[in-house]
């Protein structure tokens, strides 16, 4: 085998710092795209931080030794501590990192006061070896549970054990490596090093994107104003819920909820109170659904509600307190009242949305047609809608 020269290292760490670099860019101007996107800030100081240290490194021979020595290393061990830190919040994980960087401090006071000294340079030897290796260790001591932590952990270990390389020359050969067994070590070490910045910035970075992706369909999904889920948004839980109900045959009801003279508000105080009105009723109604409902505009000022394994007394209960809670609501300097309309009802086994959004759309021209500011319940065999006071109870 060919001894490997000087060079191949240099070329190594010219990779890393490039490869670091956009990394650090990439999740840089993810986080200043995207600013909710959990733990990009960190991972992209990570990879700056990364990118001067492996800088000072690939420069050893050209910058004083306090560079090349003390801060490269502190640098690194505080990019892992980032990684990791952007990691966890990434997971929004209750673990604490204040061990990883207490090692990271006295490590590097240990390290500038060593190079300051000049007088041990084997003890500088062992302190950055164990120093690297117990950052690494506590990391991936730590990193638990989802697959993505278990194969950083599994990488970070493996990773600290090779830090110790030195430790072991020195321990049970009582010298240092040789000048070739020294080249071998850095190429290998470089190449280590390259690897899993590489595969964990992919990996963290297929996370983002993953994230991001939900974000996007989460925000198509969502009606602007009102911050509910729009029309699309509600009709796929609606279909989701109904396939959910027949596996189950569990009940499922929905109500269409119309805010009653709409136009009027609108024509007297202005479209801005309209809006205001739009979201006054959404903060009503959502205080009175359950964990499990679902809320989402329909069109205009129309509101459809899904009650999942709800039959329609149950889901009656909860609409009257929601008319209830809008009733308590008015147009403010306009004196005009807030009041709703609701027509409510249950599916029938394997119904499909279609026709229970008609019942429920006919059972709400049924309140509107009884004077508004009431709700009227249209099950699958009735022919007309029936009042509150018919069937289970009248506001």
């Amino acid at each position: 085998m060919s001894i490997i020269s000087s060079v191949d290292v240099g070329t190594l760490l010219g990779c890393q710092v490039v490869l670091t670099l956009v990394y650090a860019i990439v999740f840089s101007c993810m986080k200043i795209s995207y600013p909710y996107l959990r733990g990009a800030g960190a991972v992209a100081l990570a990879f700056f931080l990364a990118t001067i240290a492996n800088v000072l490194l690939l420069a050893s021979d050209s910058v004083p030794v306090f560079l090349s020595i003390v801060l490269s290393h502190c640098l690194l061990l505080s990019a892992f501590v980032l990684f990791y830190s952007g990691v966890l919040q990434f997971f929004k994980s209750p673990r604490n990192i204040r061990y990883a960087w207490a090692l990271t401090i006295v490590a590097s006071i240990l390290t500038i006061y060593l190079v300051r000294s000049h007088n041990h340079p084997r003890t500088l030897t062992y302190v950055i070896a164990i120093s690297f290796f117990l950052v690494r260790g506590v990391i991936a001591h730590q990193a638990a549970g989802r697959i993505f932590l278990k194969i950083f952990a599994f990488l970070m270990a493996a990773y600290a054990v090779f830090a110790l390389n030195r430790v072991f020359f020195l321990m049970l050969q009582g010298a240092p490596p040789t000048p070739q067994q020294r080249m071998v070590l850095q190429t290998v070490s470089v190449l280590l090093s390259v690897s899993f910045a590489f595969l964990i910035g992919l990996s963290f970075l297929l996370m983002l994107c993953g994230e991001l992706l939900t974000l996007v369909k989460d925000e198509s999904e969502r009606d602007l104003l009102c911050g509910v889920l729009n029309r699309r948004g509600i009709e796929q839980k609606l279909s989701a819920e109904l396939k959910r109900s027949g596996r189950s045959s569990q009940g499922l009801s929905i109500a269409l909820i119309d805010i009653d003279n709409f136009k009027t508000i609108n024509d007297c105080a202005g479209h801005a109170a309209g809006d205001s009105a739009l979201r006054d009723v959404v903060t009503a109604i959502s205080g009175r659904l359950r964990p499990h409902d679902f809320l989402g505009r329909f069109g205009g000022d129309e509101f459809l509600l899904v009650f999942p394994h709800t039959a329609s007394s149950d889901a009656l209960s909860v609409s009257s307190r929601i008319e209830q809670s809008v009733r308590e609501l008015s147009i403010p300097d306009a004196g005009l009242p807030l009041t709703i309309s609701i027509g409510l009802t249950q599916a029938a086994a394997g119904e499909t949305a279609g026709t229970l959004l008609a019942r429920a759309d006919k059972a709400l021209y049924g309140a509107k047609n009884a004077g508004r500011n009431c709700c009227r319940v249209l099950l699958h065999e009735t022919s007309t809608p029936v009042d509150l006071k018919d069937s289970v109870l009248l506001p």
